[in-house]
C-alpha cells in the first residue's frame, strides 16, 4: 500500500499528524515513524472531533527518506512537544532531484512528504510498501 491510499483509509490522512520518533534502518530497509494521528471527523462533538491517537507508521522497501534542515526563523529546537506535520503527495516539482532518483527506483517505488510546520521543512520519503498499527484499538473512523 502507498501513503497515499493509506492516507484515503484515515479519517483526516495524514494533516495534523504530530510525529514523535523517526526510526531509519538503511540495513532493512525500513523506517518507522511514531505518530499521533488526528482521528475524529469535522461533525463529531468537540471532545472527540480533536481526538488524536498513536500508532506506528511502518515502512519497507525504503529507498531514502531525507529530512531538511529547519529554518532558523522558526521554533525548531525539540522542547518536549511532538513535531506537527501535514502529509502531501511528492512531485517532482517539490524535489528537483526526484525525477532523476525515480529512474533508479525498483518498481512499485511510491514518493511522499510531509510537511513540518515547526521546522518550515519537509521530509521526503520513497519506499515501496506502508501500514499503519494502531496503538490501542483502531479509531472508529479509521478503516
Amino acid at each position: 500500500m502507498t501513503l497515499e491510499e493509506l492516507e484515503q483509509k484515515l479519517p483526516n490522512g495524514f494533516h495534523d499528524a504530530h510525529i514523535l520518533k523517526i526510526e531509519l534502518d538503511y540495513l532493512a530497509a525500513t523506517a518507522r515513524l511514531h505518530l499521533s494521528l488526528l482521528v475524529g471527523w469535522p461533525d463529531d462533538p468537540v471532545p472527540e472531533r480533536e481526538e488524536y491517537q498513536e500508532a506506528y507508521l511502518n515502512l519497507t522497501g525504503l529507498c531514502f527518506c531525507s529530512i531538511d534542515p529547519p529554518d532558523p526563523n522558526y521554533p525548531f529546537i525539540p522542547n518536549g512537544e511532538p513535531v506537527p506535520a501535514s502529509g502531501y503527495s511528492l512531485k517532482p516539482d517539490d524535489l528537483p532531484a526526484l525525477s532523476a532518483l525515480a529512474k533508479r527506483f525498483p518498481e512499485d517505488t511510491w514518493c511522499y512528504g510531509f510537511f513540518l510546520d515547526n521546522w518550515n521543512a519537509y521530509i521526503q520519503i520513497a519506499a515501496k510498501h506502508a501500514e499503519i498499527n494502531w496503538i490501542g484499538t483502531t479509531p472508529r473512523h479509521a478503516e
